[in-house]
């Protein structure tokens, strides 16, 4: 039996130099992509989550009005509107208030505050109408209550408020309070 002498030749197989450098980019490149979009989605939850809580407090405020709460106004209990003020020179804050002099304005040295509610992820980015200064004050005055945007409590009477994103400026939400006082997120 003759047998073939041929040296056989051994092939290596694997990935060069440059094949493993393209992949890894791909990579980060996709892993890159998908954390960015998680960071979008977690950023529009905190604002949903936040433009919510604004509503919320807002119809605090409302049902105190309605259910004629008894507020201490400097020693005497009266039944007092309730009010919400909303201020776009500070605007990772909103202050709840009880009107004590019944003017529906805010007056910090007459007018007790129910709460400050600091905002963490989103920002006052505007207010309609405004007050005179960049403020938009609703007050609801018992029993009905009736809506008060700024001291307007005719038909008319309607407020915005729009809140931003801190990271993503362009991530925003509104609320709208009509003169019924209808909250409404868009």
């Amino acid at each position: 039996m003759i047998r073939n002498s041929k040296k056989s030749s051994t092939i290596q197989s694997g990935f060069t130099l440059v094949e493993l450098v393209v992949i890894i980019g791909i990579i980060g490149f996709m892993s890159a992509t998908v954390l960015s979009s998680q960071n979008k989605g977690a950023d529009q939850r905190r604002l949903i989550l936040e433009t919510r809580k604004l509503a919320q407090n807002i119809r605090k405020v409302q049902n105190s009005a309605l259910s004629s709460t008894i507020h201490n106004c400097g020693g005497s209990n009266k039944v007092v509107s309730f009010g919400i003020i909303l201020d776009e020179d500070t605007a990772d804050r909103y202050l709840l208030s009880a009107d004590c002099n019944e003017d529906k304005i805010y007056d910090a040295g007459s007018d007790p505050l129910v709460a400050t509610v600091i905002l963490t992820d989103t920002r006052l980015s505007n207010v309609s109408p405004k007050n005179g200064g960049n403020a938009l004050e609703v007050y609801f005055v018992p029993p009905l209550p009736v809506t008060a945007v700024n001291t307007n409590v005719t038909d008319s009477a309607s407020g915005t408020i729009t809140l931003c994103g801190i990271r993503d400026t362009s991530l925003c939400r509104n609320i709208y309070i009509n003169a019924r006082g209808a909250v409404s997120i868009q």
